[in-house]
């Protein structure tokens, strides 16, 4: 990478520094400052690699996570930098189909019957897989109000969608806009279904306050005249290892599930955090256990940046078999994700593997049809898929290692 390019890199990060959130008294604002920002450097060299890691893949962590990565090699795997970062043939837009897909700043549609906003694209700590990487990060800016309310009105016009994701970046970084969106959607005859994506519950546990916990919750509207009119609102959480559910999160996940609210887990395969059968099951138990549903169990993204993390899909299934032969209370949908959307591994799948350059691709066909990408993302296919002879996506993926 030359000199240029780290100076726009450095200046993007400065910029997305002076704009941390209320609470910047929670964030470890100069990471490179702290004690644990070398941990993964062997030597002065890779001390270097760091310093240029940072300056590409900035890092950021917040007090609490620091509290627990002093204790889980899990955990700092997670967000700590690492030298082996700037090796890597990822790319920065992994499954970024859809954010081009309306005139209007941060409304995504990839999929018929759900949209996803994005009020606010920062995060108060940056997980090193993150697939966002060339939006988060960046100092990029949230939705203005005026955004929000042509978002809702281009929504409230897609028969066809009944669901809104709002996720970020980290929604509950600006919650005036938040509850702003919430309230706007609410108002849609068309949106019925609302789920929050955060990862607040382990990096900010304590902001759930009763106060916060209360409002979320009364965006769950029951129609018991008319069921078909219930409104409900889900918190989509991010958990991979047992280490971060502290008694302190589980504190504030009971906090939200006694109000009613519905918290399902999305967990991401990691090599060398949770790519181990006992690892997971201990994990899923424990969700369970403190009411949260296994929900999705992802393939870690081809992201730029993230090779060391990546196993392949196969491994994934291995584990995946096994859970089958457990209580199915604790079977997630297992998915990988080539740009034209998700893809559901079954406990029978075959891959077709295609050899490239020392890489290995996965060539799936598809559930999605071809014109339906064209119509609802407004572009052609993505690079490497193509349309079948019967119109469906024949996708490509690019599959990681288990060295």
């Amino acid at each position: 990478m030359g000199k240029e390019e780290l100076d726009n890199v450095a200046v993007n990060h400065s910029a997305a520094t002076k704009s941390l959130p209320v609470w910047s008294d929670k964030i470890i604002k100069n990471c490179k400052g702290d004690e644990l920002f070398y941990n993964y450097a062997a030597d002065r060299n890779d001390k270097d690699i760091i310093e240029m890691v940072n300056e590409k893949y900035p890092v950021r962590y917040t007090v609490y996570l620091k509290k627990l990565m002093k204790k889980s090699e899990a955990i700092r795997k997670q967000f700590l930098p690492s030298s082996k970062e700037l090796s890597t043939i990822g790319t920065p837009t992994p499954f970024e189909e859809g954010k081009e897909t309306s005139k209007t700043y941060g409304l995504e549609r990839l999929y018929r019957d759900r949209v996803l906003m994005t009020p606010f694209f920062d995060c108060p700590a940056y997980c090193r897989f993150c697939y966002k990487k060339s939006r988060v990060m960046r100092g990029k800016r949230g939705m203005t109000f005026e955004e929000i309310d042509k978002a809702v009105t281009e929504v409230g016009k897609m028969a066809e969608a009944r669901g809104v994701l709002i996720t970020g970046g980290e929604p509950l970084m600006d919650q005036e806009k938040l509850f702003y969106l919430l309230d706007k959607i609410m108002e849609l005859d068309n949106i019925s279904e609302i789920r929050v994506g955060t990862r607040t519950l382990l990096n900010m546990p304590d902001i759930y306050s009763d106060e916060l916990c209360d409002r979320l919750a009364s965006y769950i509207r029951p129609n018991f005249k008319d069921p078909s009119k219930s409104k409900y609102l889900a918190i989509n959480v991010h958990f991979n290892h047992p280490d971060e559910l502290a008694s302190e999160v589980i504190e504030s996940c009971h906090k939200l599930n006694s109000r009613g609210i519905t918290l399902r887990n999305q967990a991401v395969l990691l090599k060398g955090i949770n790519d181990n059968i006992e690892t997971i099951k201990e994990l899923f138990s424990m969700l369970i256990r403190n009411n949260m549903i296994p929900y999705y169990f992802n393939h870690c993204m081809p992201v730029e940046g993230s090779d060391h993390l990546r196993t392949t899909v196969q491994k994934g299934l291995d584990i995946y078999k096994h859970l089958c032969t457990e209580s199915s209370t604790i079977i997630p949908n297992y998915v990988y994700a080539p740009s034209g959307g998700k893809v559901h591994v079954g406990p029978d799948t075959k891959f077709d593997y295609i050899p490239q350059n020392g890489t290995q691709l996965i060539r799936i066909k598809m559930l999605y049809k071809a014109e339906e990408f064209r119509r609802l993302a407004r572009k052609e296919l993505p690079p490497m898929h193509k349309e079948t002879e019967d119109g469906y996506i024949q996708g490509i993926y690019l599959d990681g290692t288990d060295d």
